[in-house]
């Protein structure tokens, strides 16, 4: 392998069609999953954070009262699924990833006017939501036991 140019960003590999241009990249996104050079999930939960906030935020501009039932139709249908998306394989157990992705949680049960003085421990609770923790944890039985069988 030869480095010309910027090497900094691109590289030259010689192959057996000739020489080929390869760019370096910051992130890759494979399968809906975004993977960073050092192979961390950290850009990845970021990435889903942010767009979950987002989507809290247009619900929050769009229903001008939102009820408990509203909060758990709404939050399960659109905002869970982006942060659980692919959950078993990204999921580092990172303190910073966890706060990161429960951040999103707590924004979500105050979104209900009743429930914004009370601590974000009776909040879930109220809304009937489990802690995304016990969440993941199911769903990494559910698949062990699933693996298991299969075998």
């Amino acid at each position: 392998m030869s480095f010309g140019g910027d090497s900094a960003n691109s590289f030259v590999m010689h192959g057996e069609k000739g020489p080929e241009d390869i760019m370096r990249i910051d992130a890759k996104k494979d399968l809906g999953i975004w993977l960073s050079p050092n192979l961390s999930f950290s850009l990845h939960l970021e990435k889903s954070a942010q767009k979950a906030l987002a989507v809290l935020g247009m619900i929050r501009r769009t229903f001008s009262r939102i009820t408990l039932t509203d909060v758990q139709i709404l939050y399960g249908a659109y905002v869970r699924p982006l942060l659980e998306y692919a959950n078993p394989v990204v999921y580092s157990g990172r303190t910073k990833d966890v706060i990161l992705i429960e951040r999103v949680q707590r924004a979500a049960t105050k979104l209900v006017a009743g429930l914004k003085s009370m601590d974000y421990g009776t909040r879930p609770a109220a809304l009937d939501l489990f802690p995304l923790e016990y969440r993941r944890l199911r769903e990494d039985l559910i698949l062990t036991y699933a693996l298991s069988e299969q075998g």
